[in-house]
């Protein structure tokens, strides 16, 4: 794809010296971590897409600023808040805040992908979802302290969901259907891990919520109704890749209802095996590599 315009906003360097402010200048595929830091890359081409940040003597991030390509410029439209830019990209990871795989403007109406718009000091403000048809799906409303740090963000639906299909490894299909205009509030830990999800409406009205725990290959998920009534639960047990390879379903009593199971061979995307309730395979299917005819 051309004109790409990757990740998250953080940089590589080349630096000026002010006397009041040092001026670094980033390609766009770094995650913003590395901005925040002021961690330096060998060269950026001025000529294509990237940031410029301003910090303080003191090394605290000032200002960020994304200038476009040569060849983009006379096409990109200016913000109409000050200080935002709106991005494009085909990958979104709310966890680590990064942006991954840009896309020009025209591109993007031919991909479901992620609209961003980023502020001045390099902070993902809202991430929509936007559908090949062009409908946006769901937006992600990220929060930020005074330190550019995020331990909460909402996820709003203008469509019928299923959390469960956004996410299988934290979601039930016992419970999670959300409707057009309903918000799925994340609090985060500071590796940005949820530690609950609370569903309701716009005016706030709980409708359920999750809570979550980790080991260090373990995750043990549980579901409440609005008034703290267990629904259910589920643990998700991963490899060393934090690939999931099993998930196993229970009832309020602690009974396991179903389970799933996921094997990774060398000749297939993955094999997935149903198990129920007596913990016996009764559906094994295998899904091959992308572009595998087989």
């Amino acid at each position: 794809m051309s004109g790409y315009i990757p990740i998250l906003f953080f940089f590589v360097q080349i630096a000026v010296a002010q006397p009041d402010s040092l001026v670094k200048y980033f390609s766009t595929n770094i995650m913003r971590t590395n901005v925040l830091k002021g961690k330096p890359e060998k060269s950026v081409d001025k000529k294509e897409a990237h940031f410029k940040a301003v910090y303080y003597p003191s090394g605290e991030l000032k200002s960020i600023e994304f200038l476009p390509a040569n060849w983009d410029k006379k096409k990109r439209k200016k913000t109409k808040s000050p200080g935002r830019v709106t991005l494009y990209y085909l990958k979104w990871n709310p966890k680590t805040q990064e942006l991954l795989e840009g896309l020009t403007r025209r591109e993007a109406r031919a991909w479901p992908h992620y609209k961003a718009i980023v502020d001045d000091q390099g902070l993902v403000r809202e991430v929509d979802y936007v559908s090949r048809n062009g409908k946006t799906q769901w937006t992600f409303y990220m929060k930020w302290d005074d330190y550019g740090k995020s331990k909460e963000y909402d996820i709003e639906f203008h469509s019928k969901k299923d959390l469960s299909q956004l996410n299988k490894e934290l979601f039930s299909p016992d419970m999670s259907m959300v409707r057009p205009g309903w918000i799925s509030r994340y609090k985060i830990e500071e590796n940005g891990v949820p530690k609950s999800v609370e569903v309701m409406d716009r005016l706030e009205n709980l409708y359920y919520f999750y809570q979550f725990n980790y080991s260090k290959r373990k995750l043990q998920s549980q579901y409440f109704t609005a008034d703290s009534t267990l629904i259910g639960s589920h643990t998700v047990k991963f490899n060393q890749k934090r690939k999931p390879i099993r998930i196993a379903y229970y009832n309020k009593n602690g009974v396991m209802k179903n389970a799933i199971e996921y094997e990774y061979p060398k000749d297939a995307k993955m094999i997935v095996s149903q198990l129920n309730s007596k913990n016996q395979v009764i559906q094994r299917t295998l899904i091959p590599k992308k572009g595998d005819k087989k």
